[in-house]
C-alpha cells in the first residue's frame, strides 16, 4: 500500500512558496509493463523469447514486479496551501520489466501521465474557469497563461444534437474571427441554451440546421431579421413563426422618437431644452401621470400638431398591445393602420410596411405567449463574459466559454 508524509517547510522561493516533501515508505508490488502488446505486434526484444516460451510469457503478463530501476525527484504544483503557491517534490519510482526489460514509472492517482500539476490543480482550474477569465485564473493557480487555455481548450467542447419543439433565436455582436455577429438558439420554455453559431448568415444557418432532427420544431421565436424567417420556412416543418413582442413594439418608440426630434427644433431654445429633459412624458403611460405631469404633457402638445398626432397614436398603439387576444388582436390592428393613416405622419409609415410584412408573425405572439426574453438576458451575460475576458478572437473558444458558463 503506498503511504507518504507531506512535510511543509519555510517559503524559500521566489514568491510565496511552499515547499512539500512526499516521502515514500513502502516499495509496492507494480504490474509489469504491457508488453504482450508487443509479443503481438512483433516489436518485442530479441531476448524476450529466450528460455520461456510464448504461452508462458503471455500468462506473465499480469504479475506483480519489485524490480526498481531508480528514482527521480519531479516537483509538482498543486493548489494554494493557506493561501501560499505550493510544490510537492515527488520521488517517481522508474521500475523494470523482467520480461521484455523495458522501463516505466509508476502511476499515481493524483497525477496524470506527463504532468507537472496534480489532479486537484486541474479541477480548480476547470471549476474558476466557468465565471473567471483566462489571465485571473492562471494567477491564481500559478499556471501560465497558455496552459489554463490550453487545458480549456481541451476539457471543455460541446457538441449538439438536438433541438427543442420551442426554438428561440437570437444574435449578440461578438468580436471572433467569424464575424460581427454569432447566434445563439434556446428553449425560451425550458431556459435552456444548444448552442452558439458561429455568425447569422442564411448559408451559415441552414448548414448548421441541417445536421439536426429540425422535424421536432413546432414554434420559432424570433427578432424581425429576415434570413430566420427564411430559414424556419425553408427547413422546418411548417413550424408557429413568432416574432418577439419587443423588437416589434420598439417601432412604436422609434417613430414617437423621430417626430419629437423634428418638431422640437422649431420650438423656442426655452420649450426645446425643456423638452428634450422631459421626453419621457411622452411614453409614461398616462394613467401614472402626475397633475404636474399631465399639465407639462398637454403644454407641449399644443405646440405641435404633429406631436399631439404621434402622440394619439401611441395611445392607440399601447391599447392594441394591452387589451388584444387571440379573438380581436387582427381588429385592433386594422384600428392601428387607420390612426396612422389619419396621423399623416411619415414617421410612422415605415412602422406600417413592416408590421404588414410581419402581420401574421406578429398575431401569433398574441396567441402563443412566448419571447425571447430568456435569450435576450443570456446576451447579456455573454456580453459581460467577453469584456471579462477583454474579447475572444478564438469562436470556438467563446463558444465554449459561453455553454460551459451557462449549462
Amino acid at each position: 500500500m503506498l503511504s507518504f508524509i507531506m512535510k511543509v517547510t519555510k517559503p524559500h522561493l521566489k514568491g510565496d512558496f511552499v515547499n512539500a516533501r512526499l516521502l515514500y515508505h513502502k516499495t509496492d508490488w507494480i504490474r509489469k509493463c504491457h508488453c504482450v502488446k508487443y509479443c503481438r505486434n512483433g516489436y518485442a526484444p530479441r531476448n524476450f523469447y529466450r528460455n520461456q516460451t510464448l504461452s508462458s510469457k503471455l500468462s506473465s503478463v499480469r504479475e506483480r514486479t519489485r524490480s526498481i530501476h531508480d528514482y527521480r525527484l519531479q516537483k509538482i504544483r498543486d493548489v494554494k496551501f493557506r493561501e501560499m503557491y505550493t510544490y510537492l517534490i515527488l520521488k517517481k519510482r522508474r521500475y523494470k520489466c523482467t520480461s521484455c526489460g523495458k522501463r516505466f514509472y509508476e502511476r499515481y492517482p493524483f497525477l496524470e501521465r506527463y504532468q507537472r500539476h496534480t489532479i486537484r490543480v486541474l479541477q480548480a482550474l476547470l471549476i474558476k474557469v466557468r465565471t473567471a477569465n483566462f489571465k485571473e485564473v492562471a494567477k491564481e493557480l500559478g499556471l501560465g497563461h497558455s496552459t489554463v487555455i490550453r487545458w480549456f481548450d481541451r476539457y471543455y467542447t460541446y457538441e449538439n444534437h438536438s433541438l427543442p419543439q420551442i426554438l428561440a433565436i437570437d444574435e449578440f455582436k461578438g468580436t471572433t474571427e467569424k464575424g460581427k455577429y454569432q447566434c445563439v438558439i434556446g428553449d425560451p420554455r425550458g431556459f435552456k441554451v444548444f448552442d452558439v453559431i458561429q455568425d447569422r448568415k442564411l448559408s451559415t444557418l441552414k448548414d448548421y440546421f441541417r445536421s439536426l432532427p429540425t422535424h421536432r420544431v413546432q414554434m420559432v421565436v424570433m427578432d424581425m431579421w429576415q434570413p430566420y424567417k427564411i430559414l424556419a420556412q425553408q427547413l422546418f416543418q411548417n413550424p408557429i413563426i413568432i416574432v418577439d413582442k419587443f423588437h416589434y413594439a420598439r417601432h412604436n418608440f422609434w417613430a414617437l422618437e423621430r417626430v419629437r426630434k423634428r418638431v422640437q427644433k422649431s420650438f423656442q431654445d426655452k420649450d426645446r431644452k425643456s423638452m428634450k429633459k422631459l421626453r419621457f412624458l411622452l411614453h409614461k403611460p398616462k394613467e401614472k401621470l402626475t397633475t404636474r405631469e399631465q399639465e407639462l404633457l398637454q403644454y407641449y402638445l399644443e405646440l405641435s400638431p404633429d406631436l399631439k398626432k404621434a402622440y394619439q397614436v401611441k395611445e392607440v398603439f399601447k391599447k392594441w398591445m394591452t387589451q388584444s387576444n387571440e379573438r380581436n388582436v387582427r381588429l385592433n390592428l386594422e384600428q392601428l393602420y387607420q390612426a396612422i393613416d389619419e396621423s399623416g405622419l411619415d414617421e410612422y409609415q415605415y412602422m406600417k410596411r413592416t408590421f404588414k410584412s410581419w402581420e401574421k408573425e406578429i398575431i401569433n405572439s398574441f396567441i402563443d405567449p412566448y419571447t425571447n426574453g430568456y435569450l435576450e438576458g443570456i446576451n447579456n451575460k455573454m456580453k459581460v463574459i467577453k469584456r471579462m475576458s477583454y474579447g475572444i478572437r478564438n469562436f470556438q473558444r467563446l463558444r465554449n466559454k459561453v455553454l460551459c458558463s451557462l449549462i
